[in-house]
């Protein structure tokens, strides 16, 4: 009987971090760090009927989902070990580069929400993103503005969510997760 799961568990290591741009005065601090999508825990991710993860390209592309759920949660020796380690007095931005197909579907009237836990309230912040508006194989980054959060010393926790809609949604490459020190 076999015990492999339809989810795919993501890893960070050094072949999920695409860089570490360090902090020009204090450099033992990350100021920007971009993150492959496949070092994130994809919902149903191990089954291609639903997503493509590009393990060599380090992206991943969604079919079609109904319960559409990427997230990381990274503790601090993790961090550590790839050499990005957070200021936990200065407030970060997370973003997601994304890009839709041209076969993209079931984005109207269905956003999608990012989340990141908060120091600062210890509790998720949520934002909300239209995926309806972007043109097709055009990267954008979401949201467009600044989602900011003070990261808990513990676990550094983020994702990508759409999951009360209950209609299915396809056509949605992932390629980079940026967290970025707030000037």
């Amino acid at each position: 009987m076999s015990t492999t799961s339809p989810h795919h568990k993501g890893v960070l290591d050094s072949s999920t971090i695409v860089s570490v741009e360090n902090d020009s005065t204090d450099q033992k601090y990350v100021k920007k760090m971009v993150i492959k999508p496949t070092a994130l825990d994809v919902t149903w991710g191990n089954d291609t009927r639903y997503w493509n993860i590009d393990k060599s390209r380090g992206t991943i592309l969604l079919h079609q989902v109904s319960w559409l759920e990427v997230s990381g949660a990274f503790d601090k020796s993790a961090l550590d070990m790839v050499n990005a380690k957070l200021d936990y007095s200065k407030t970060y931005s997370l973003k997601f580069k994304v890009k839709m197909k041209a076969d993209a579907f079931g984005w109207n009237g269905c956003p999608v929400y990012l989340m990141v836990k908060d120091d600062d309230t210890r509790k998720f912040k949520w934002k909300k993103v239209d995926l309806s508006r972007p043109t097709a194989g055009i990267d954008v980054y979401i949201p467009d503005d600044k989602h900011s959060f003070k990261p808990p010393s513990d676990k550094l926790t983020f994702g990508l969510f759409e999951i009360w809609r209950g209609r299915w949604k396809g056509g949605l490459e992932i390629s980079e997760v940026i967290i970025e020190r707030d000037q």
